[in-house]
């Protein structure tokens, strides 16, 4: 008859209890968890000689010589089967395998830096003079991705990649979050593979669901299998969080500073500029300022969104990066059809009255609809919602100019008089749109 340990206690007393436990633990000695005090005899016989099995296989295991080698960086890099082992993305700044951050108290416009460097990475253009490679980006927005969506359609940024999950990216489930994000990253590499992969997790505290980012128990976890992630995908991952109160260069929690590579800091400066701060940085020097930047609002129809409106480099790269900015495809495509339109459609335009100077301009439907046929798709609203944000952006730039001709029509000329012949400018380079990969 199998007795439990009430029945010993009850009895036998207490020693005898003792006694019963300590053989117990001499038999199974890995040790195993009695849910109430059962099985303390009898039944747990048998799993206690599973477990003394499962002990000795662990021992056998560890008397197991470790299997280490010595390689020297070209070794590494033969070992490891890839070229990209070290390199970066932004160059002294973002390295391929790292897990980063982005910084800032709320309203300083952590997610709008990001995407500016979504957008970058997504065209190959620098980033405050830095050179960059063309990247997929894989964006989860782990909240108010409503937001996301809206400013990636402002900005025409159709291969700026939204991560769905109908679990979200559950940071307090830190295998399951990387599973999500591995098959996310998997996904990419198929869609794009030719590039390199970029992974915004915007925010830290949203995807551990509102736990403070301050508690190691959570964060610690998630942290560190993003990290180990990174590195065995070779990928870059970035978390968006939130500064100190106190202190708005100082990230909040010590995990995260421990295990990213770089921290970027957003810091409120002076004119209604924003200062972009290098924290910690493996990769560089760090503790510095790097570059500084102003926001706009986008409206296109019934969306709204925040984007960058100037950025210019402090330190580091080679003066402010819109002079050497690239379209996007939309706005490239915009550009081509205003180039053959003024050839076809163009006529003599006074913005000023008579006395001001002439310009020559398209009217604004003859420009939509020839975008609506040219550009992929079935969609005619999404198309024209995309023209509407290419043209906005171009405004907002300072390549074109909106205005109405005395019939009220819409039409639209370049700020650079050279352009309109079809010249290469400093603002709006060839005009080719990018190539496509295969």
């Amino acid at each position: 008859m199998t007795r439990d340990a009430n029945d010993i206690l009850r009895h036998e007393g207490e020693a005898a209890l003792r006694e019963a436990m300590d053989r117990n633990r001499r038999e199974a000695p890995t040790g195993v968890a009695h849910a109430n005090g059962q099985d303390v005899l009898g039944s747990n016989r048998q799993d206690g000689a599973g477990v003394a099995n499962n002990g000795r296989a662990e021992t056998k295991q560890q008397d197991r010589p470790p299997k280490v080698r010595l390689l020297n960086y070209s070794e590494y890099r033969q070992w490891h089967g890839s070229s990209t082992a070290g390199a970066f993305l932004i160059k002294g700044l973002v390295r391929i395998g790292t897990l980063i951050s982005m910084n800032g108290r709320p309203g300083a416009g952590k997610t709008t830096l990001l995407i500016e460097i979504a957008r970058c990475l997504d065209v190959g253009e620098p980033f405050l003079g830095r050179e960059t490679k063309r990247t997929a980006v894989c964006y989860i927005a782990a909240e108010d991705e409503g937001d996301i969506v809206n400013r990636l359609e402002a900005l025409g940024l159709e291969n700026v990649m939204v991560v769905v999950s109908e679990e979200g990216v559950p940071l307090l489930k830190p295998d399951r979050a990387v599973a999500i994000v591995r098959e996310a990253i998997k996904q990419a590499r198929k869609r794009f593979p030719a590039r390199e992969v970029f992974v915004p997790f915007d925010t830290l505290r949203a995807g551990l669901d509102g736990q403070s980012v301050l508690d190691d128990r959570y964060t610690s976890p998630a942290l560190n299998k993003l990290r180990r992630l990174a590195e065995e995908e070779r990928v870059v991952i970035c978390v968006v969080n939130h500064t100190n109160r106190e202190n708005a260069k100082q990230t909040k929690g010590e995990t995260l500073e421990g295990v990213v590579a770089l921290e970027l800091i957003l810091v409120e400066g002076s004119g209604g500029w924003y200062d972009i701060h290098v924290g910690k940085n493996r990769n560089g020097p760090s503790q510095r300022q790097i570059g500084r930047l102003r926001y706009a609002s986008l409206e296109i129809g019934d969306i709204e969104a925040s984007v960058v409106d100037e950025i210019e480099a402090i330190d580091g790269g080679s003066g402010p990066s819109e002079k050497g900015r690239k379209l996007g495809g939309n706005q490239a495509l915009v550009m081509n059809i205003m180039r053959d339109a003024l050839l076809d459609h163009g006529f003599p335009f006074w913005p000023f009255g008579a006395d001001g100077p002439q310009v020559k301009s398209v009217r604004e439907t003859v420009l939509r609809q020839a975008f609506i046929e040219k550009k992929s798709g079935d969609d005619r609203d999404n198309k024209r919602r995309a023209f509407s944000a290419a043209v906005d952006r171009l405004v907002l730039n300072g390549v074109l100019v909106r205005g109405e001709n005395t019939d009220g029509e819409g039409v639209v000329w370049h700020v650079d008089k050279d352009a309109e012949t079809g010249k290469q400018t400093r603002k709006t380079g060839n005009f080719r749109p990018p190539e496509e990969e295969p």
